[in-house]
């Protein structure tokens, strides 16, 4: 296993060999969740929250998708400060992307 580490305030996304994660934060939980909706793919990250603040809205199909399921799929990490670490396997190739908002 190997660890990664990045800094909030330059990186929100990850790519890890095919798959693609985004920082996530609500209330106290930071985490890095799959940008894939489970559904077809659509891009979550682009998605709104839901009122409760207890789920994310695919912004292809509208379904809504509890963040306690979405973590199920999640990298595991830990944020310390403005920093968040996950750990890959060795034979995976991960890659830190710059900020990317939003809306583009």
């Amino acid at each position: 296993m190997k660890s990664i580490t990045l800094r909030m305030n330059e990186f929100n996304f990850i790519a890890v060999g095919a798959k693609t994660y985004f920082l996530n934060q609500r209330a106290k939980q930071t985490q890095l969740l799959p940008t894939a909706c489970p559904h077809r793919g659509g891009p979550l990250h682009m998605g709104d929250t839901s009122c409760d603040g207890q789920a994310l809205i695919c912004p292809w199909h509208e379904n809504h998708y509890k963040t306690c399921n979405l973590e199920k799929r999640a990298l595991p990490s830990v944020r310390v400060g403005d920093l968040i670490s996950t750990v890959i396997r060795d034979a995976e190739r991960a890659e830190p992307l710059h900020k990317i908002s939003r809306h583009g």
